[in-house]
């Protein structure tokens, strides 16, 4: 995992640096206002708020904000402040504001019984500066969001020395209207625009730093060393982009208190030493404090300067951390506490949590999780839990469990063999961290006559090209070609041969590491989807170099709770990776982070869960504790519930790796075609922003935007045909040519272009009885984007006309909000995005548009159906259940998964499946368990995971296509077997079912 940025920019250019070092700037954190009135506001944790993450451009000062609700109106709080010097002043209110969104509220300051300041922020489309020195009206990044913003009217107060009252109150607000919180105001007679770190950029979040230097929190030591000591206190760099950390000594040497003496003598205590400002509180802030000559020492954190608030009282050991909570200011139980206190309270608390497995680890299925550190407390915690890959020799673990990140070269491989004696260890090693394949000098005249050796070789035509292979040249593609040219036939062929080159360069890597550390060694290289086109992986990164053995692990990873992206997406991200595995059975490496606070522990079972239901071999947690030793992607210790799913989730595979190991997923008779037609034209479609209506309102969105509908509806297929309890597959075009459809009832395509050589293959399939679902585009054009009139003959239509009112919707962002464009078929179902109007030819008209215009057509061939859906209908379906609320990033506040109350809404979409009737291997009382079956020899493993928003369905029913009857039935979780019946090949159980539960079914 790279830390989302790494640049360490410090400097500030001095002309605003010393205008900033002069300004009188009074911070009022939210959490310090007192509320008047039951009507909205109240002291808010920053887990309940619209952003609890602790990395990348989103930080809550000190953990806590003034929040409320959406519809509150009139509620007021207040607090006093006192002007020292006095002036005129810009009057700040930094507060979350997700895009799209009202979040007004007034802010009043009463000077002298006189109302002198009166301004509402938080008007949806108000100009405003935002996290990563962003200045913009709404907010637009690739990934989603980072909210954090600050809004000042240019108008200034002019206050005098002395006591001053501020007021924030709740407005009514015109829809679409988001919850409120305020992190804190500023006062300051800067009249300008900017913010310590502002330009050049050098703090994530707007007025972080001038937060943290207003910070209050107060340590003392006692001095046990023998003789004359400073304490040495240092931090880590969690706060982005400042990963550098940083030391100070206490006393300060050369301070008023201490201008020149040794230090603080022999048995004596410190005086009372405000760290705040050193700390970042901006996170829970790991102190590692050290005191020369002494092994341990007796340390006090307190809220105020005398002392009389002790909020940490403890025996430190020199050279170890302690944690600061990020609450520690106004939380009333918050303690500061050594990490050894906090790993040994785990431990002792692990002993009773669940051991499924009789308390065996796991022997086959790798867990990966970095502890750092070499005190036994950390390899002792690490153990505990569970993993069982690259701990001290006197541990149980996995003899081949070594992984090493990263390689990039052949010559990088070599030199760390040189380096890596244990080669016998070595399980896993990398090519990089969220990577691209690259591409190859397309100007290279060798790579030229390569290229046409190649085309030949493939038996690519001067049809196909649009010139003579021979006279063949790769060429980029550029969206200034026109449709028709030779140059995008021709961009088209050297995009597949650029591929095969890179499959080829990767392949030579593994080669040679095999070579080097043997056959058993994994290559891989960790894929990251949050961005762009969310969690659609390009096909041939995803699926196409597996297949060509360029690697010999996928990996990916789970960044789902830091993306607009519903959580039930991880379960796509398995079609796609078990669509590149099926060649050569290649293992899943999968990264499930338990980033805490950010995913909550809910969802963390439940993609634990699901990764080894679906058959991954290696679940890695990235980086785990302790939390100050890391720059991001920790588990702060007080989330103890993350750390019990960690443990639990490991014993529980334990239990079932049998099955994972030497089974095989189930495989399904409905699939979902990734389309590399569609991949590459739509990730290459730019649209003007102004094309579309959210990027629109977003003066920070790049000029161009990407198209994402085709590939998103892919998605969204996906999941309402699981909200159908369908099993579901994916394959490619090139899967199409290779005879993947005959063990397919059903396949659903979506996508403007396709691949005009599965054409025919398509048709002869449908003729012997299959069934092809399109939607979304229906591969009216070709994979060079022309017109595709034989794809027209198999839809039985004679033309179909595109319209579109959005190009790019993220599922839990703009999705939500979009307009429909109309409604089609008897349950009225919004068509958002895209429309399509069909003119049937051989084909019958199925639902029509509002105008009476045909919207779904089915054609039938033989002896199966085409149908055709001139809407993004998955997409249209999931829009039936998505909410129209601010996307909350990470945390407990609102994360939910879309789950529509009307059971017609997905009609359309299983339209495909009315026709072909692929049997159901697992169906639920609730259509929103997914379930997925590991047929092996001794049985069946049934992996259930609640999609629904219920913390427990109580006695479900649920029922599994097994032809003979089990022995028993057991659920892991509950460590018990269930009653259960089997009749005509159906087995019949109920089971309370919390986030996710593996049940056993033994031959």
């Amino acid at each position: 995992m790279r830390n989302l940025c790494r640049s360490f920019v410090f400097c500030i250019t001095f002309i605003s640096m010393a205008a900033l070092a002069r300004a009188e700037i009074i911070i009022a954190e939210g959490e310090s206002f007192t509320p008047l009135d039951k009507k909205g506001w109240k002291i808010t944790h920053q887990q309940d708020s619209y952003g609890s993450h602790t990395y990348g451009g989103m930080w809550m000062s000190q953990g806590g904000c003034l929040g409320a609700p959406a519809d509150s109106a009139g509620a007021i709080a207040k607090r006093t402040i006192v002007i020292k010097d006095g002036g005129a002043f810009r009057v700040w209110s930094k507060y979350q504001a997700p895009p799209y969104f009202n979040y007004l509220h007034k802010v009043e300051i009463v000077q002298n019984g006189k109302t002198v300041f009166s301004h509402v922020y938080g008007k949806k489309g108000t100009d405003r500066l935002w996290s990563f020195s962003g200045v913009s009206d709404e907010l637009w990044w690739p990934w989603g969001v980072d909210h954090d913003c600050a809004e000042a009217p240019k108008a200034t107060v002019t206050l005098k020395p002395g006591a001053a009252e501020i007021r924030l109150i709740t407005v009514a607000q015109p829809k679409p209207a988001g919850d409120r919180f305020v992190d804190f105001l500023v006062l300051t007679t800067n009249l300008k625009d900017e913010y310590k770190g502002f330009k050049p950029y050098s703090v994530g979040s707007p007025f972080a730093f001038e937060a943290l230097d207003a910070t209050k929190l107060f340590l003392r030591f006692k001095n046990t060393s023998g003789k004359f000591a400073f304490l040495s206190v240092s931090r880590a760099g969690h706060f982005q982009p400042n990963y550098g950390g940083g030391s100070i000594t206490v006393p300060n040497p050369g301070s008023p208190k201490a201008p020149l003496t040794p230090g603080v003598a022999p048995g004596q205590w410190s005086e009372w030493f405000n760290i705040g400002p050193f700390c970042r509180l901006v996170h829970d802030e790991g102190l590692t404090v050290t005191l020369p000559g002494a092994a341990t020492f007796d340390l006090q954190f307190a809220r105020d300067p005398l002392g009389k608030t002790l909020v940490g009282d403890m025996k430190a050991v020199s050279g170890e951390p302690v944690v600061v909570p990020i609450d520690i200011t106004w939380q009333k139980n918050a303690r500061v506490r050594p990490s050894r206190d906090w790993a040994a309270e785990i431990i002792k608390d692990s002993k009773t949590w669940r051991k499924a497995n009789g308390g065996k680890k796991p022997k086959e299925i790798a867990y990966y999780g970095a502890f750092s550190g070499n005190e036994d407390w950390v390899h002792e915690l690490k153990a505990t839990l569970g993993y069982n890959t690259m701990l001290p020799a006197k541990y149980e673990q996995l003899k081949r469990g070594h992984l090493h990140a990263h390689t990039h070269s052949i010559p990088d491989i070599e030199a760390f063999a040189k380096r890596f004696t244990a080669k016998d260890s070595l399980r896993v090693l990398s090519f990089g961290d969220e990577i691209s394949l690259g591409n190859i000098n397309f100007k290279d005249a060798n790579l030229n006559k390569m290229f046409r050796v190649w085309l030949k070789t493939k038996g690519i035509t001067k049809n196909d090209l649009g010139v003579e292979p021979g006279n063949a040249v790769l060429t980029a593609y550029s969206p200034g070609f026109s449709r028709g040219s030779s140059e995008r036939r021709l961009a088209w062929w050297s995009q597949q041969f650029n591929e095969e080159e890179r499959f080829a360069a990767y392949r030579a890597m593994t080669a040679r590491a095999k070579e080097l550390f043997g056959k058993d060694v994994l290559t891989g290289a960790n894929y990251s989807p949050h961005h762009g086109c969310l969690y659609y992986g390009p096909i041939y990164q995803w699926v196409d170099i597996f297949k060509h053995k360029g690697m010999s692990m996928i990996w990916a990873e789970d960044y789902i709770f830091s993306v607009p992206e519903v959580p039930q997406i991880i379960s796509w991200s398995f079609a796609q990776m078990r669509c590149a595995a099926k060649y050569h059975n290649t293992p899943i490496h999968y990264y499930v982070m338990p980033h805490a606070p950010g995913q909550e522990p809910g969802f963390l079972r439940r993609n634990m869960v699901l990764s080894i239901g679906f058959g991954a071999r290696h679940i890695d947690n990235f980086w785990v504790a302790p939390a100050e030793r890391y720059t991001e992607n920790y588990v702060s210790w007080k989330y103890k519930d993350t750390f019990r799913v960690l443990s639990e989730s490991i014993y529980d595979s334990a239990e079932v790796e049998k099955f994972v190991v030497e089974g095989k997923v189930r495989p399904a008779q409905a699939a979902i075609i990734m389309s590399k037609a569609t991949d590459y034209n739509e990730s290459r479609l730019m649209v003007p922003k102004a094309k579309d209506p959210f990027a629109a309102q977003c003066k920070n969105a790049p000029a161009m935007v990407n198209q994402t509908l085709c590939r998103k509806e892919q998605q969204m297929l996906y999941l309402a045909l699981r909200h159908a309890q369908h099993a579901v597959d994916c394959i490619t075009e090139e899967d199409i040519l290779e005879g993947y459809l005959k063990n397919l009832k059903v396949v659903y395509f979506a996508g403007e272009w396709i691949d005009n050589r599965i054409i025919p293959k398509l048709e002869e399939w449908v003729k012997a009885g299959g069934v092809l679902y399109c939607c979304g585009g229906c591969g009216h054009k070709n994979q060079y984007d022309e017109p595709e009139p034989a794809m027209l003959k198999l839809l039985g239509l004679k033309s179909i006309k595109t319209t579109k009112n959005a190009y790019h919707m993220r599922t839990l962002l703009e999705l939500p909000l979009a307009e429909p464009m109309d409604t089609f078929g008897d349950v009225k179902l919004p068509a958002v995005g895209m429309k399509q109007v069909l003119a049937p030819g051989e084909a019958k008209v199925y639902a029509k548009w509002s105008d009476g215009s045909a919207a779904v057509t089915t054609h039938a061939i033989g002896k199966g159906h085409v149908v055709a859906a001139g809407a993004l209908t998955g997409t249209s379906t999931v829009k039936t259940a998505v909410r129209p609320i601010p996307w909350a990033r990470g945390g407990r506040y609102m994360p939910y998964n879309p789950v529509s109350a009307d059971l017609d809404s997905p009609q359309m979409v299983t339209l495909g499946t009315a026709f072909s009737n692929p049997p159901k291997d697992v169906v639920a009382s609730n259509p929103h368990v997914e379930g997925i079956v590991i047929d092996h020899k001794g049985g069946t493993l049934l992996t259930l995971v609640n999609w629904t928003n219920a913390k427990v369905l109580n006695m479900i029913e649920i029922e599994v296509r097994m032809k003979d009857s089990p022995k028993t039935v057991r659920t892991v979780s509950g460590q018990r077997n269930l009653a259960f019946t089997h009749k005509d090949g159906i087995v019949r159980f109920n089971i309370d079912l919390a986030e996710a539960d593996y049940v056993v079914l033994r031959k």
